[in-house]
């Protein structure tokens, strides 16, 4: 017998992917429902208190769905292989198929392989289509319903912001830590010609008020371009940290390659990015997750997990998916905080299911 016959048996693997797929489109689609009606009454209040317009709201969600897809991916993909092959369990086939000398890694191979194919659909999904749903909707929210006014443009590395002291060209806007990296000012003469840029390595909020840190300022005027290695004596940036925090940019409007870019130029200019490489490989690991929980649902099943409704399977898959996101928050954190590498705090919800997957696998072999 060859190792692709021992690997792949041709009529069992149709007829399993058959099951699955017709399972997973049903959950996918449960899935992304309750999460819009969940979100939606969530923030049902904050609509309410700022009076959004019904089609505001609407297109909200709407750009919204694709983020919305790949995060509960894994867990259709969990639910929809309960429920696929619970309804084989139910109806004796993997009794059969033991009997015809199917083993677990026969099973288990085909829909490992569909998984994979997901998890590389998710990544290309969250690379092309959502940074650019993710920021529609930020900007439905902020401008059409929250009414908070134009004052930035994000370039796809970096935030323009038209600040009370001129305009404001930032790297990255870190709120939780009171900072903004990579700061360039440029402020415009009545004549609407730059007269003064200053630039600092980063803007630090402390005690009420921004201190620049690497700070350095060119003067343009009639007699030439005049240096200092400070800022201007009489220079304060007038805005507070919370005028910043609307302002500051999602992981998920970001590509994998854009954010990378942007780690490498803070990087460069010595900031911290431990924050980032964490959601840098969290945009890796996310759409892994769907191969984790393939290998974890089909020894469940294959021992006699028989999970036949599509009720049941979104009920473990909630369950399942809570456990694996709280995983992932706690471990996250403690990348954040520098108690783990980054890549550790990425992967470890990934490696957790993922070995008791292959544990229960090797079991059943």
């Amino acid at each position: 017998m060859t190792l692709r016959r021992r690997l792949v048996a041709p009529v069992v693997a149709r007829h399993l992917v058959g099951e699955f797929l017709r399972v997973f489109a049903l959950a996918l689609a449960a899935f992304v429902a309750i999460y819009v009606i969940v979100d939606f009454f969530d923030r049902f209040d904050s609509f309410l208190r700022h009076e959004a317009p019904p089609g505001a709201m609407i297109r909200y969600f709407v750009f919204k769905l694709p983020l919305v897809v790949t995060q509960v991916a894994p867990f259709a993909v969990l639910a929809g292989a309960l429920v696929g092959l619970g309804l084989l369990a139910r109806h004796n086939e993997f009794v059969a198929l033991r009997a015809c000398g199917v083993s677990v890694w026969q099973v288990a191979t085909p829909l490992l392989v569909l998984a994979a194919g997901i998890s590389v659909g998710v990544f290309v999904w969250n690379e092309t289509l959502v940074p650019e749903s993710a920021r529609r909707w930020h900007a439905i929210e902020d401008l059409e319903i929250k009414k908070r006014g134009v004052a930035t443009v994000f370039t796809g590395r970096e935030v323009w912001y038209h600040g009370r002291a001129g305009f404001y060209n930032i790297n990255r806007v870190a709120p939780r830590r009171g900072a903004l990296y990579g700061l360039t000012i440029y402020q415009l003469g009545s004549d609407f010609r730059l007269h003064r840029l200053i630039e600092a390595n980063a803007a630090l909020w402390d005690n009420g008020r921004w201190q620049l840190v690497g700070a350095h300022t060119r003067e343009f005027g009639a007699d030439g371009v005049h240096e200092t290695p400070r800022e201007p004596e009489d220079f304060t940036l007038p805005e507070t940290l919370a005028d910043f925090q609307v302002v500051s940019v999602e992981p998920e409007e970001f590509s994998y390659a854009m954010l990378h870019r942007q780690i490498t130029d803070l990087r460069r200019k010595g900031v911290d990015v431990s924050e980032s490489w964490v959601d840098l490989d969290l945009k890796l690991a996310l759409p892994a997750a769907s191969i984790m929980m393939m290998l974890l649902a089909v020894p469940l099943a294959f021992r006699g997990t028989r999970v036949t409704s599509l009720a049941g399977g979104i009920g473990l898959g909630f369950a399942l998916g809570f456990a694996y996101f709280v995983v992932l928050a706690f471990t996250r954190a403690l990348g954040q905080s520098h108690a783990l590498p980054p890549a550790v705090a990425a992967w470890s919800a990934n490696a957790l299911f993922g070995l008791i997957g292959g544990y229960l696998v090797l079991g059943d072999a």
